[in-house]
């Protein structure tokens, strides 16, 4: 089972990897500007935890993000110590193509899946994930391309 989810799961990720090219981002970043876009001013601590990821992880992918003018980074008024993520509007302008992408990829990989067929793999892959969390076997990922 877990070679055939492997396989899945490298080709999902190809296939998105090449939309996202498109956009001039790597793997990873996509995620990190949807959280962003979902939550503007979000800490970088808060989407560290919120995509199970390592602060460090996070703070690499929110610079590359800056330098391509897509995030900028803001010092907390309360707190210097935090930095909170907004998008900038070369960022806000790409989500919709990010979202895109992934929906074109989901739609590639379930195609000839009833609806039904897909709540129900939705479903077991939730209930994997969390057997797997439970037992300790998933450790934080990083998300960043190119490490």
């Amino acid at each position: 089972m877990t070679t055939h989810l492997g396989v899945a799961a490298r080709l999902a990720r190809t296939a998105l990897a090449g939309r996202l090219a498109t956009l001039d981002l790597y793997p990873g970043q996509d995620t990190v500007l949807l959280a962003i876009s979902e939550k503007d001013g979000v800490t970088l601590r808060e989407l560290a935890e919120h995509l199970s990821v390592r602060p460090p992880t996070i703070t690499k992918t929110v610079a590359r993000l800056i330098a391509q003018g897509l995030v900028e980074k803001r010092v907390s008024e309360r707190d210097g110590r935090q930095s909170h993520a907004h998008l900038a509007d070369k960022g806000a302008d790409i989500v919709d193509a990010v979202s895109a992408a992934r929906k074109a990829v989901d739609r590639a990989a379930l195609a000839g899946f009833s609806s039904r067929e897909r709540k129900t793999l939705r479903k077991l892959l939730q209930r994997m994930a969390q057997n797997l969390a439970d037992t300790g076997a998933a450790p934080t990922v990083d998300i960043a391309a190119g490490d």
